[in-house]
């Protein structure tokens, strides 16, 4: 795809880092993308069958009510999708290719009687490198009270060493150093020490800060804008990620919009994170409620623009 996420020269590197060559499709050459949209085709085939669906068209839809049916939170359908990924459609047989998907692949790598197979790849020896490896990047110089990132500051004694380093090339200018940060929790950045290759977590300078996305943050920084106050300090945050999150505690029930601010809050507070992706395992000590209809579901097909982080 020829997206500017795609361009950015941060992925570009993360790429080349794991050996991934970037091809553009042609623009304004729709053939080029036939393979792409035939399966998200056959997945929203799947997808509208949910209940809850918005289908692709207001006609399709027929005075059919979504938020009246919504049955799974975005972290349900999110399990429902990669279980219809990988135990339905890469098992079942492909009219294109005359078999399973699974089937094709085992013999691109391994091979039969008529292709050579490519072989597997190494595994990468450190999961998490690879996640925090495709995350959004900041370039910083490390000062004494640590690295700020849009107004926030950071701190952990793994950047002492590096405080004011003199970059090697120029020594008369400060070094910057690679920071990356998940945007569903920015109370941490990830530093990757130049020397050990290995990365580290930094949390806020200030402790009492909560966990918080770049999304509620964007809200707080907003909030404060209104309240008509020139400076932004961590305290002014902290009271206003406060304010937001009590004001959608109060309105959950009135408000769809409300009712999503509070679901993606919960969602964060797990703090399933690409740098722990299996942090909390699933509860068995009892099963879960049904949740009320309507009340932080997911509703909308794959190609819609949800309002969920």
């Amino acid at each position: 795809d020829n997206g500017p996420d795609f361009r950015s020269e941060t992925f570009r590197r993360s790429c080349l880092a794991y050996g991934i060559n970037l091809e553009f499709r042609p623009v304004k050459q729709p053939r080029y993308g036939g393979h792409i949209e035939r399966v998200l085709g056959s997945l929203l085939k799947e997808i509208h069958n949910l209940p809850g669906t918005t289908f692709s068209s207001i006609k399709e839809k027929e005075g059919y009510d979504p938020e009246k049916h919504a049955a799974m939170t975005k972290s349900e359908f999110e399990e429902w999708l990669v279980t219809l990924i990988c135990k339905v459609y890469h098992q079942r047989l492909h009219s294109g290719i005359g078999m399973s998907p699974m089937k094709k692949w085992e013999i691109g790598v391994f091979g039969n009687a008529d292709v050579q197979g490519v072989g597997l790849a190494p595994r990468p020896a450190d999961r998490l490198s690879v996640l925090l490896d495709f995350l959004p990047s900041f370039q910083r110089t490390i000062q004494t009270f640590g690295v700020t990132i849009d107004g926030m500051n950071y701190y952990d004694e793994a950047l002492r060493p590096w405080i004011n380093a003199k970059d090697p090339d120029t020594p008369d200018k400060k070094r910057t150093f690679v920071f990356r940060r998940d945007p569903r929790d920015i109370s941490v950045i990830w530093f990757k020490d130049p020397d050990l290759g290995h990365y580290f977590r930094i949390p806020f300078a200030n402790l009492a800060l909560p966990s918080m996305s770049v999304w509620e943050y964007a809200q707080a920084k907003a909030r404060l804008r209104q309240e008509g106050r020139n400076s932004v300090n961590e305290t002014e945050i902290l009271r206003a990620i406060s304010e937001l999150r009590t004001h959608v505690e109060e309105s959950q029930a009135r408000t769809k919009r409300s009712r999503r601010q509070a679901q993606r809050r919960k969602e964060h507070e797990k703090k399933v994170t690409p740098a722990d992706p299996l942090l909390h395992a699933p509860s068995t000590a009892a099963p879960k409620e049904t949740p009320a209809q309507g009340d932080g579901l997911l509703t909308g097909d794959i190609d819609v623009n949800w309002d969920i982080a």
